[in-house]
């Protein structure tokens, strides 16, 4: 008797998308042309101002353009593509990409493929970044988090990481279902190793499809961020810490102050400002009850 082949389940993309149209367009072509067919393609533009919502649409044929009036970060632009997926119910997965990656056109194929087993709730692949090819890396899907720091810094090789990079992140339905949708309260940085974190406490496991091929050309280095880059990560990484350190300042004031002192001697002081403002501005916000 011929075994019965389960169907494919349909995979929605999602791309938080701010002014940089090329990079949007590119991520988009793709992924038109995967060879597991994507269910549906949702740019979301987190309220750019460096062109019209026509010249986005026109850029992305194949993709629903969702608008926001307001740049909510990646947390809350790949929520707002979430939850527009997941209205579709025959959709089974959902593909979080950012905007300036491009996927080989057998990545979906081979993530979808790394997730069999049903208690998967999230695959990623190593990632190839840099611009040119002289400077190409392969990086490894996710990262470990020093203790007692929550320091993000790459896995030895052959060892699981802790949480998997929201840069190319495939996520079960059934995860979204049981652990939610990304933090808000992490504007940029951090909220994949969060999502990852309460995936991981609700029993889902985390997976690794190696032989994908993703390009990620614009990829951040914090050892040289601008102002904005730098409060971003500096707050989120207050924010992981006063979720889940027991003592969250004693662990966040010395990779502050170390940074603080790096980007001193380096004469970032854009960096300087950053994290500085980030530092400050996380510690005042309010906790939200239960964290």
């Amino acid at each position: 008797m011929t075994p019965v082949t389960p169907p494919t389940p349909a995979v929605a993309a999602v791309i938080p998308h701010l002014d940089r149209i090329p990079d949007t367009a590119a991520c988009c072509r793709a992924l038109a042309a995967q060879t597991l067919p994507l269910a549906m393609i949702v740019v979301v533009d987190n309220g750019s101002t460096a062109h019209s919502p026509e010249a986005l649409a026109a850029a992305c044929p194949d993709a629903r353009i969702l608008r926001l009036e307001e740049n909510r970060g990646f947390a809350g632009g790949a929520n707002a593509g979430i939850r527009a997926a997941m209205a579709q119910p025959e959709i089974g997965f959902v593909w979080v990409l950012n905007n300036d990656t491009a996927a080989a056109p057998d990545a979906l194929e081979k993530l979808v493929a790394a997730a069999t087993d049903p208690r998967i709730g999230l695959v990623g692949c190593p990632l190839l970044e840099g611009t040119e090819a002289t400077d190409r890396r392969r990086v490894p899907p996710g990262k470990r988090l020093r203790s007692p720091w929550a320091i993000p810094v790459f896995p030895k090789e052959g060892a699981p990481p802790d949480y998997l990079s929201g840069a190319c992140l495939l996520i079960r339905r059934e995860a979204l279902d049981d652990v939610g949708l990304f933090d808000e309260s992490f504007f940029f940085f951090f909220e994949d190793a969060d999502f990852s974190r309460r995936a991981v406490a609700r029993g889902w496991r985390l997976a690794v499809a190696e032989d994908a091929q993703v390009e990620h050309r614009g990829s951040a280095t914090i050892r040289r961020m601008g102002e904005l880059q730098a409060r971003a990560y500096r707050a989120g990484h207050v924010r992981y810490l006063r979720k889940y350190a027991r003592h969250p300042f004693c662990a966040a004031l010395p990779p502050f102050v170390v940074r603080l002192a790096l980007d001193a001697l380096r004469l970032n002081g854009a960096a300087v400002r950053g994290n500085w403002r980030g530092w400050r501005n996380a510690w005042q916000t309010p906790q939200q009850a239960g964290e």
